[in-house]
């Protein structure tokens, strides 16, 4: 009998302890689900990775992931006809992170570590906080535009022949001269030349003949003083052959050089790349006398220039990568980056009649590319306005009237004077920089409705308008731009001065409004692009991820300028809802 209890004890024992390992494995198989559940939150098929990638990382648990799961449809909002495919696990609901993208406006991708780790990489905006390394200084970098390459946006069309400036077609696909980017060009280059070591510069021809040239049998090259250039050049006139000389320069596609070509003749100077890897393709880039900004057909690129009978001097500063982009731009066999490496610059050649002086090659040119753009704004002022005027119509809300071709921009006037003002200190205090810029500040007090840019918030906050509309809608990075500018020639004239006296009015007029409309702008997650959800009664127009970084890095900069705490807090602010902080609610 004791032994029989003994025996049951043991049994009873056995299956005790064999339910207690059992519930201790069902438990560990439980917590290790959940475990892969939580490192597996969302599943997702964005970066091209599809759900079944994570099989080759998740050992050896992924055929205990994918068991049970199931297809589900996920409805949003209630409505039947607005649905997304969705799985689903032990009741938790797994979707897909390119919905998530579009619907939260948020960003992501798969990334593997170089231990073979899978990590998903989750944010809430796209762009950079630049922070400020100091006080700004009007004689450096103009804010972050060191990084810009203006030339090689979509909607720049080319690079004129004719100014060595943007041509745009943001609102006009013809293309026309937009201030606004001109001065963004110019500013970028200033502030390249800046950042970048110097460039390396190659010599080929100085009105000497000194160069190699070929010069077939009937054409002409030879050494002339010229009464305008006052010094001597070369004087060419060509068969259809052409006068060639052999550049074979693999590293150097930046050409600078000084030309005046007769209108009489086809007159044109013709430059050749290849592709390194397909010799036999070769692309010729002409720069002729044209009213055409640019022009593609078959492996020749146009470039035109205004040329005149009086031989007019011409100065070119071509980028012949960018010249070559924006031709196979046209020609449809291109992306927009293109890589160097795989062009080899071959030889220049002159055709038809004309003159010729300062042939160099180089590694970059960014100062020439400056002094382009601040010598078009010499150029291109209105005398009567002082400002420069934009020829497209813009259309801005439905409910305004669009602005017709003549208007003026406080974000255009701002970043030119930005740019005169450094060519005046720069070139070492020419005064038809400093006598532009001046002018340029007339705008800034004539009211938006009488072909100024001025404006007033509620009758009493002046505030300078990058779109002049009538009702105003106080865009907050234009005007930010524009009190940059006013800040800029008012630090780099004299203190005595009319000019600098005159800016720093309007700076500090502009700073006071900054900060009693600053609060306006905050939406709470993100900044506010203008304030037409106030003056229109409409719905706020939110600020792209791009546009609510330009305001910080805008407020970043002015708070070196201005102690004021509304400036340094909304910039702080404003960069958590970068990283997806928001208001809190009641």
């Amino acid at each position: 009998m004791s032994g029989n209890v003994n025996n049951e004890t043991v049994v009873v024992q056995f299956i005790t302890q064999s339910i207690m390992r059992l519930n201790v494995r069902t438990l560990f198989g439980v917590l290790s689900t959940l475990a892969i559940i939580c490192l597996v939150t969302i599943w997702t098929n964005c970066s091209d990775r599809t759900f079944d990638t994570y099989s080759k990382h998740i050992k050896p648990n992924y055929e205990e992931l994918v068991n049970d799961v199931k297809s589900i449809d996920c409805i949003i909002n209630g409505n039947n006809n607005n649905h997304v495919d969705c799985l689903i696990k032990n009741s938790v609901v797994y979707i897909p992170f390119s919905f998530l993208k579009n619907y939260f406006e948020i960003y992501g991708k798969v990334l593997e570590t170089a231990d073979d780790k899978i990590t998903f990489h989750w944010s809430h905006s796209y762009s950079k906080v630049y922070y400020q390394n100091g006080k700004y200084d009007s004689r450096g970098v103009f804010t972050n535009f060191q990084n810009y390459k203006v030339e090689e946006r979509n909607r720049v069309k080319c690079i004129s022949a004719s100014h060595g400036v943007p041509v745009s077609t943001q609102w006009n696909p013809h293309g026309y001269y937009y201030p606004t980017q001109i001065a963004q060009f110019g500013l970028s280059h200033y502030s390249k030349n800046l950042t970048l070591p110097s460039p390396k510069v190659k010599v080929l021809e100085n009105g000497q003949m000194n160069a190699p040239w070929s010069i077939p049998t009937s054409s002409k090259l030879q050494i002339s003083f010229n009464s305008q250039a006052q010094s001597n050049v070369l004087e060419f006139f060509t068969n259809e052959e052409g006068i060639s000389l052999n550049i074979n320069n693999e590293n150097y596609f930046f050409v600078n050089f000084d030309v005046a070509l007769s209108i009489l003749t086809k007159s044109s100077i013709v430059i050749t790349l290849i592709e390194i890897n397909k010799p036999e393709v070769i692309w010729n880039l002409h720069y002729t006398c044209s009213k055409s900004f640019i022009l593609a057909k078959g492996h020749s690129i146009y470039h035109g220039m205004h040329c005149t009978e009086e031989f007019s001097w011409i100065k070119l500063a071509r980028n012949l990568i960018v010249d070559l982009q924006k031709g196979l731009n046209l020609l449809k066999k291109t992306s927009t980056k293109m890589i160097r490496s795989k062009y080899k610059l071959c030889d220049f050649k002159l055709f038809g009649m004309g003159l010729l002086d300062n042939l160099t090659i180089s590694s970059h040119d960014h100062i020439s590319q400056f002094y382009s753009a601040a010598n078009w704004f010499i150029k291109h002022q209105d005398k009567n306005s002082g400002g420069w005027r934009n020829p497209v119509t813009r259309k801005i809300s439905p409910v305004i009237q669009p602005l017709k071709p003549g208007w003026l921009s406080a974000m255009g006037q701002g970043q030119a004077i930005s740019l005169l003002s450094r060519a005046f200190y720069h070139s070492g205090g020419n005064e038809q920089y400093l006598n532009t810029a001046w002018a340029a500040l007339k705008p800034f007090k004539v009211y938006s409705k009488n072909g100024g840019v001025l404006s007033e918030f509620m009758n009493v906050h002046p505030w300078f308008d990058e779109y002049p509309t009538i009702p105003p809608i106080f865009i907050l990075n234009g005007f930010m731009y524009s009190l940059i500018g006013l800040y800029d020639l008012y630090s780099l004239t004299p203190n005595t001065s009319q000019v600098s006296q005159e800016a720093f009015l309007l700076w500090k007029q502009g700073m006071t409004s900054l900060k009693n409309l600053l609060p306006l702008f905050d939406m709470g997650s993100r900044s506010a692009y203008d304030l037409r959800h106030i003056t229109l009664a409409i719905q706020p127009n939110i600020a792209r991820w791009d546009y609510h970084a330009t305001h910080i890095n805008q407020l970043l900069l002015l708070g070196t300028l201005d102690n004021a705490t509304v400036i340094h807090t909304t910039a702080k602010r404003w960069i958590s809802y970068m990283n997806g902080a928001r208001a809190s609610h009641n």
